[in-house]
Order: C-alpha cells, then structure tokens, then sequence
C-alpha cells in the first residue's frame, strides 16, 4: 500500500485568505512555519500540495483552529508501483488510470531525486524506463497511447539526466535522443525543447562549450513554454562566458525577462524547481565564469538562501554551493569559503555524488 495525500482543492485559497488576514507576507509566514516563501507561494498558487504535517504548522502559526489543516489528509492506497507492475503484466489494458499512476510516480521520483540524490535512482529509473517502454510497443494505437508516449519521454529525460549527473554520458546522450523522439511523436514541443537544452548541459559536462552554446539555442524553440526557453537562453549565456562573447550580459537580459513571464504560467511538471530566484543562481554561475566574482557571490548566496528547503541537499543544487565557495575564496572571504565547501562536501557524501565530490576535493586542495 502506499500513503497518497488527498488535498481539498479548497486549501491554496483559504491559505492566501487566512495570510491576508493575518496581516502576513509570504516572507513572514515562511519564518513562523519555518518554511521557504516559495514554497507558501506555490502553495497559494497550487502548483504543490502540502503535507499534513506542513498543513498542520500553517494551520498552527495562522490560528485556523483545523480549519486549514483539515483539508489535507492522507490515505492508504495500492501503491504507483503495484499499479504499474499490474500494467506491465497486462500491457494491452493500460488505460487513462494506469497513464495517471505512470505521471505520479514520476513526479514523485523527481522529488525523491531532491532529497537522496541522483545516484540511488539510476538503475530503478532504468527499470522502470524499460517498462514504460515496453507498454509504448504495446500499447493500442490511439489517443491514450500519445498520452503514453509523451509520459514515455518525460521518463526518458529524466533517465537521461540521472545518468549525465552521475557520469554515464554516452547512455544520457542516446536517451535524450529517445525522449526527443517520443516527445516529437506525442506533438510535445516543451519536451522536444527540454531534451535540447539537457544535451547542451551534457555538452557542458563533457567540456564541449561550442556544442553547449548551439544546442541551448537549438532549444529556444518558440512553441515551447517561456521557463523552457529561459533555461535555454541563460545555459547560452553561460557557454557565451566561457568563450568570452561580449553577447553575455544580453542573453541573461533576455533569460531573466522570460523567466519573470513564466513565473505568472504554468510551466511544464519537470521544471517544478525553476522561478526566478533559481534564475539568480544561473546569472551568478555566468558572473563567476566572467571572473566578476563579488557579483557572483551576491547571487549564488541570495538564491541558495531562498530555494525550497525540499531541495536545498540535492546534490544538483550541491554544485552551485560548490561555485560559491569557489568565487568565496577568490574575493579572500577564507572562512566564508570553508564553510560552503563544507555544505557542498556534506552535500556530496550524503547523496553520493562523486563527480561533486572530486571538485570539492579539488577546491579544497587550492584552499589548504
């Protein structure tokens, strides 16, 4: 069995008028809860849901009297994996449930990636990966089967960034080039544009900054969502830093405004993380990449300091502490270095990431 939360679709309104109420900003309540106020505003928006434990502090530091904390509870059901086991036994029953069940685990599989890393969840992805294929070969040609096949690339793409993030790079390559292909067959241009853009990441790993920089642009595909294209565009931008275009500033430019456009949108379910404070971070990677450290310094704390707490030890976010302590030691703050280099060296024993864990120890060679 598995505990699946049941949230009243009543709960992101009285949340925002109990707020109002109380007289409180988004800042203030976060502090009361203790919470990030991104999170409370997603929240609000109901682009998350909360936990009954979370629901239950917000219910405590607004005095709702359980009014608020009543709308969340959570049930015992068969479990994302009974379901999807149950399917891949019987492919050619798959229906809109068992689609539904395959997009829950996934979102649940991207958020589990937050808090344990990318390693634990390579090969389960890979498994899980070869199932939904096998159902996509199965599966009945109809309208339920493009919905598969779009679920099918998204699977695809986070398989591939679990095995780029952990090093396997010519396995991340080949299935970005399968969710491009599925995303493509499903008519889902947000993803064809993500696959993109995650093979200019992959560039990036592998030392590639030319190829970075046209597979960013390659990404910025009008009909894909406006936070698909500002990762694009300041991905661009920071390949542009490492070979010294004066075209960088322009490009951040014109990132942060589609950033601040998509943060009013409903953006594709995997870019969950992007708003404009993880903008911040971006903007910061390209001024440490200029050189122009202090500025990079001012960016990368801010933003580190207002991500969600869900995610703030995955072992993606690790790295950026890892560029802030770098850019830390350059302005000569020693002690404010040692102690991001601690975090981002916490970050990676914990999750297991020893690409971070070779750079940490790197960095922390040039500081002793």
């Amino acid at each position: 069995m598995h505990r699946r939360l049941l949230v009243d679709p009543r709960f992101s309104t009285r949340l925002r008028e109990l707020r109002a109420s109380a007289g409180l900003s988004l800042r203030e309540l976060g502090r009361l809860v203790p919470c990030s106020h991104a999170h409370i505003r997603d929240l609000e928006t109901g682009r998350r849901q909360p936990s009954p434990e979370l629901a239950a502090r917000l219910d405590s530091a607004l005095a709702a009297g359980g009014d608020l904390a009543g709308l969340v509870r959570a049930v015992e059901t068969p479990s994302e994996f009974d379901r999807l086991s149950h399917v891949a036994a019987r492919p050619r029953l798959v229906d809109a449930i068992a689609v539904d069940a395959l997009e829950s685990m996934l979102a649940e599989q991207r958020r589990l990636e937050d808090t344990i890393g990318s390693m634990p969840l390579v090969e389960p992805a890979q498994a899980q990966l070869a199932t939904v294929t096998d159902l996509v070969r199965d599966a009945a040609d109809n309208a339920l089967r493009v919905r598969l096949v779009d679920v099918a690339s998204q699977w695809a793409q986070f398989t591939a960034w679990l095995c780029t993030t952990t090093g396997d790079l010519p396995r991340g390559r080949r299935l970005y080039l399968r969710a491009m292909e599925w995303a493509s067959e499903a008519g889902n241009p947000h993803m064809v544009a993500t696959a993109l853009s995650m093979r200019g990441h992959l560039a990036w790993i592998a030392g590639e900054p030319r190829a970075m920089v046209e597979l960013s642009r390659a990404a910025q595909w009008p009909p894909a969502a406006p936070a698909v294209r500002a990762l694009a565009i300041q991905q661009e931008a920071r390949g542009l830093a490492i070979l010294g275009d004066p075209a960088v500033a322009r490009r951040l430019d014109a990132a942060e405004e589609l950033t601040h456009r998509a943060a009013g949108e409903d953006g594709p379910p995997w870019l969950y993380f992007y708003d404009p404070h993880f903008f911040d971070a971006q903007r910061g990677l390209a001024m440490r990449l200029l050189g122009r450290h202090e500025e990079a310094v001012e960016l990368l704390d801010g933003a580190l300091a207002r991500l969600p707490v869900e995610i703030r030890s995955s072992d993606w976010i690790g790295w950026y502490v890892l560029q802030l302590a770098g850019s830390y030691a350059v302005v000569g703050e020693r002690e404010a270095a040692l102690a991001a280099l601690a975090d981002a060296s916490r970050i990676a024993e914990r999750a297991a990431a020893a690409r971070l864990r070779s750079e940490v120890e790197q960095l922390a060679a040039g500081l002793a």
